[in-house]
């Protein structure tokens, strides 16, 4: 394709707003994604993957694999085989490739022959096969949504032989603002707005550069959001015995997802588990779930890896394990955080958003169409197929295209 002035290659730009739950698109502040939408193709909604948090699911992303198969299953866990820890906010640990399984998308499309660049994405510096992107910027808290869409677009008006043609934006806001005020804090919905700018600056900028028929733009979210309150508070140390709770390593919040330290009592996991489990039957609603790890319901997929705690309680949407220490409800401060993912991925609070535009999705979908909801393991073959890319195993079932509802 010539623009008018230069050759363009099948290019994507796939944005991540983490956080955007796919009701908020019902609140009438985002006038440029709903505009996306309704021309283009759009999911009723997407499922994230179980946990629903936010390193697991933007992996997934861009993996087309689930997290027990790519193995980063929390934001931080321990790995028994490794004997070390996984703490994604400490980048001399995250950024070793020993944690990271999987092949993302800029990964295949430069070990393929065709540039990529990436912004910020979770995980994203972590050389994979020896292949990083050919572009990267990495987390600056203080580069706001609209620099970001400058830079992919700056990245656009390279030369042909040194331009990305798989770009991956990441862009945090919208959760840092649920899990402060929660999904229906005061500031929410300007916040929305300012991210829905974003996008209009990215779609415009396309335009000016005509290419607005000829990039491929894809934008999701990696889940939802769900209120938390100090009166959805589940004490768990009012339910494990607490000669047993000095020997327990808490991981994956905010499910109580429970390891036993090297020098625990043998029959620990045992004991834990029955104390947790008689609870659920002894109220009438416990508002959790707990099952050891190889029980796990399959449709979670999170039950094959060690890196997995062998006891994983999974709270109802919005609700919170804590202990006393934790939290005193005596002193009347507020819970925080007032917002809260992690939980079911089926639950409707962490639902996630998918849409997009572009020659392919034109030549395959009537325009406006709405999609089946789906998984967000199905994104990375979709974007391997608009780019005519050889995907890496993964555990999509799609291949790609997705059913009109």
């Amino acid at each position: 394709y010539n623009n008018g002035t230069t050759h363009f290659k099948p290019t994507v730009i796939l944005v991540s707003l983490d956080g955007f739950r796919n009701d908020y698109l019902e609140r009438g502040v985002t006038p440029t994604l709903t505009n996306f939408a309704s021309k283009n193709i759009k999911a009723k909604h997407m499922y994230p993957s179980f946990p629903s948090i936010t390193f697991p699911n933007h992996w997934t992303l861009v993996t087309g694999l689930y997290p027990e198969a790519h193995g980063i299953v929390a934001n931080e866990f321990y790995d028994p085989l490794l004997q070390a820890g996984f703490i994604h906010k400490q980048p001399e640990i995250s950024l070793q490739p020993r944690w990271w399984g999987g092949e993302p998308i800029w990964a295949t499309s430069t070990l393929q022959g065709k540039r990529s660049g990436v912004i910020m994405w979770p995980g994203a510096a972590v050389p994979i096969h020896s292949a990083t992107a050919d572009y990267f910027i990495d987390y600056d808290r203080s580069m706001s949504a609209v620099d970001k869409m400058d830079m992919a677009l700056k990245w656009l008006d390279l030369p042909l032989e040194r331009r990305p043609q798989v770009i991956a934006i990441y862009i945090p806001q919208i959760d840092q603002k649920g899990h402060g005020g929660g999904p229906d804090g005061p500031q929410m919905n300007m916040v929305l707005s300012n991210m829905d700018s974003a996008i209009e600056h990215l779609l415009n900028g396309l335009d000016k550069r005509n290419l607005g028929s000829h990039v491929h733009v894809v934008i999701v979210s990696d889940h939802g959001m769900a209120a938390t309150h100090s009166s959805q508070l589940i004490y768990y140390d009012d339910i494990i015995p607490h000669d047993l709770l000095p020997y327990l390593e808490r991981e994956a919040w905010p499910l109580l997802s429970l390891r036993p330290v090297s020098d625990a009592p043998p029959d620990i996991i045992e004991r834990v588990y029955e104390a947790l489990y008689l609870y659920t039957q002894s109220v009438d609603e416990p508002h959790f779930e707990v099952y050891l790890r190889q029980d796990v319901p399959e449709r979670f997929h999170y039950n094959s890896t060690e890196r997995i705690a062998p006891i994983v309680t999974i709270p109802d949407p919005g609700y919170s394990f804590v202990t006393h220490k934790e939290f005193d409800p005596s002193l009347g401060k507020d819970y925080r955080p007032r917002g809260m993912h992690g939980y079911d991925n089926k639950a409707v609070e962490m639902r996630a958003i998918f849409m997009a535009r572009g020659p392919t999705v034109e030549r395959e979908y009537k325009a406006g169409v709405v999609l089946e909801p789906f998984q967000n393991i199905e994104v990375y073959e979709f974007i391997t197929h608009i780019m005519d890319l050889t995907p890496a195993p993964n555990n999509g079932t799609l291949h790609g295209m997705f059913k009109a509802i």
